[in-house]
């Protein structure tokens, strides 16, 4: 019976956890919380803080310059390889999140002509970017969570509205796929 309780205990925390994880990064209504159809500053913080606290894994406060190449590199190896070849590329600098690598070509961060990134090329590549200094405002090279947010809020906010409605979060969402 022990068993049986601690199986169920153990899919219930799988694939809860899963759910969980695809309702922040997808699901524009749970951030909607006052449910009028766009979001403003203050609801986006919100839920927002949950990405940031993913992105922050040393817990300490703030994300720096390893941390923000670390998960923006995972997000682009899309099937966990450990590599980002070609297609993870054009794949991931087509989201918002890689417009600031757009201007970049891919064999320009491939120095050892493998055809995949591993981790070192990935952070040579991102040395030279402007998108960590995008979100660290203040340029202290630290992203805290006040930065986080408003950045990412900005460039979901494509009508500079000061709100973002469902479509503009769901087409460029840059947390969709992470």
């Amino acid at each position: 019976m022990k068993t049986l309780k601690g199986t169920f205990l153990a899919l219930c925390v799988t694939f809860g956890t899963a759910v969980y994880a695809q309702d922040i990064n997808n699901n524009f209504n749970t951030y909607d919380s006052d449910r009028d159809g766009r979001l403003n500053q203050t609801e986006f913080n919100e839920r927002n803080d949950q990405q940031y606290d993913t992105w922050d894994t040393n817990r300490d406060g703030n994300i720096d310059s390893g941390e923000f190449s670390e998960r923006a590199y995972q997000s682009f190896d899309r099937n966990r390889d450990a590599f980002i070849d070609e297609n993870e590329w054009n794949e991931g600098i087509s989201t918002n999140a890689g417009q600031f690598l757009k201007a970049r070509d891919y064999t320009v961060f491939d120095t050892n002509r493998d055809r995949r990134l591993d981790t070192e090329e990935w952070s040579t590549g991102l040395e030279n970017s402007p998108w960590f200094n995008n979100f660290d405002r203040n340029q202290d090279g630290y992203i805290d969570s006040e930065e986080w947010n408003q950045t990412t809020f900005s460039d979901l906010d494509l009508n500079d509205d000061n709100f973002v409605d469902e479509d503009e979060f769901t087409d460029n969402n840059p947390f969709r796929n992470w």
